[in-house]
Parts: C-alpha cells; sequence; structure tokens
C-alpha cells in the first residue's frame, strides 16, 4: 500500500504527540496571563518535517518556542509560521558548529528552557545510504554521522543544562530510532547510522545518570518515532 505524505505525515505527527505526552512533556499548556508562567521549549532542525511539526503544535498551545535551524534564510515555511505566530523565535544553529551552540546558549544565559529537544540529525541521501553497507563502506561519512546525531545532542544537554535546571518542567528529549538498539536494529546496513545513535542513546543515558542531572531534578528522555518522512522516503512502499 502506497501511504500519501500529507496523510502519513498527520499520523506520524499524532504518534510524535504521544509519545510527547507519555514522556511528560506534552504541549497542553495554554497561554499562561503572565508571561514569566509561559513555558519554553528550544527545538534543534525545525524547519522540515518532525521539527516543523513540533514548533507548529507548541506555538499553538501558547509555548515560548526558540526554533532552530542552519539556514533560517532559506526556512520559507518556519519563516511563515512565526509570521503566524508570534511565540516562535527563529535562531541560526548548526550543531555541528560548537560554537554556535555556546553563542546561542550565552544568549538565552537568563533564559529557562522546559524542554531541550534534540531533533537534527543526520540520515543521508541515496548515495550515502550506500556507502553504509559491509563491503561497500564509506569511511568518510563515518564522522558526520556520528558528530550530528551523537555528539549534537550531547553538547547541546551540556550547553543548556543550566536553562533546563532553571526552568519548570526541566526535560533534556532527543529522538532516537530503533536502528540504535543492539537487539532491534532493522537493517543490513546502516552501520554509520546505527553506530552513531547507539553513540546517542549510551551518551544521553550517561548524562541522565550523572549525580549533577539528578540532583537538579532533570528528566532524560530519548524515543524512536518510526519512519521519517523526508523528501526521498514520502513515497516508499510502506506495507
Amino acid at each position: 500500500m502506497r501511504i500519501k505524505f500529507p496523510v502519513a505525515f498527520r499520523l506520524q505527527a499524532a504518534l510524535l504527540l504521544a509519545m510527547i505526552a507519555f514522556a511528560g512533556t506534552s504541549p497542553s499548556q495554554s497561554l499562561a496571563e503572565d508571561a514569566e508562567e509561559v513555558p519554553t521549549v528550544l527545538i534543534t532542525g525545525s524547519n522540515r518535517g518532525i521539527g516543523f511539526e513540533f514548533v507548529r503544535q507548541y506555538a499553538a498551545k501558547g509555548w515560548h518556542v526558540i526554533a532552530t535551524c542552519r539556514r533560517p534564510h532559506e526556512a520559507d515555511a518556519l519563516q511563515a509560521l512565526s509570521a503566524e505566530y508570534p511565540n516562535i523565535t527563529i535562531e541560526e544553529l548548526d550543531v555541528l558548529r560548537h560554537d554556535m551552540i555556546d553563542a546561542l546558549a550565552k544568549k538565552y544565559k537568563n533564559q529557562p528552557i522546559d524542554v531541550l529537544l534534540s531533533n537534527a540529525g543526520f540520515y543521508g541521501d541515496t548515495l550515502q545510504m550506500v556507502g553504509q553497507f559491509y563491503g561497500r563502506l564509506d569511511y568518510s561519512l563515518l564522522d558526520r554521522y556520528m558528530w550530528t546525531n551523537a555528539v549534537g545532542p550531547l553538547k547541546m544537554s551540556e550547553a543548556f543544562f543550566d536553562h533546563v535546571a532553571a526552568s519548570t518542567q526541566k526535560k533534556m528529549m532527543s529522538l532516537s530510532s530503533l536502528e540504535g538498539s543492539i537487539q532491534g536494529n532493522l537493517s543490513p546496513g546502516q552501520f554509520w547510522y546505527s553506530a552513531s545513535k547507539v553513540s546517542q542513546n549510551i551518551f544521553m543515558t550517561k548524562v541522565a545518570d550523572l549525580p549533577k542531572t539528578k540532583r537538579a531534578g532533570i528528566m532524560v528522555g530519548m524515543f524512536s518515532p518510526g519512519l521519517i518522512i523526508r523528501d526521498y522516503t514520502q513515497n516508499l512502499d510502506v506495507p
């Protein structure tokens, strides 16, 4: 059965919201009368796909949304959404650029962040996916996968730790994948993507187990949204 993109995306978005609610981070809180009571969410990779849908859902419920992406000037849909919702702030951020992460954290030094949502990730195009099959491995791709998918969320958690600790909800969430499971790995290929997601899970588990994280009362969560709707997956035949 061929699932058309709009229908599949709506179903996927509904599933994501259900998972967020289960993790205790449902964007159901309405806009508070006192601006100081408005919760804040920072989302990486927010210009399209799931990240964009997160921005839309949180903004519609009155949250202050800090929406980050690498090229805001090219993010037409995100710019249009921010024009509709004044509670969206768009910031330029590349998770591979740690200097940019540190600068953004400094800019929002006095801003509590209730939900830090690391959504930005690198999956690769068709050619890069071919380079992840054993016997044809392209080792030059490994760094891009690891630094984006594993180190990115780790650096974000470290840079914004105090912001989350100062908030009311105290949530650090990141998108993981079944490809990051030792037992539940689905694909014979995708060596680099899987390795990066395994590393992400280990890194964030270690962050969760830190004494300072527990003392601060911060919840660290990872969840898998299933097949991500991307430009090159929207026409796949899904059984």
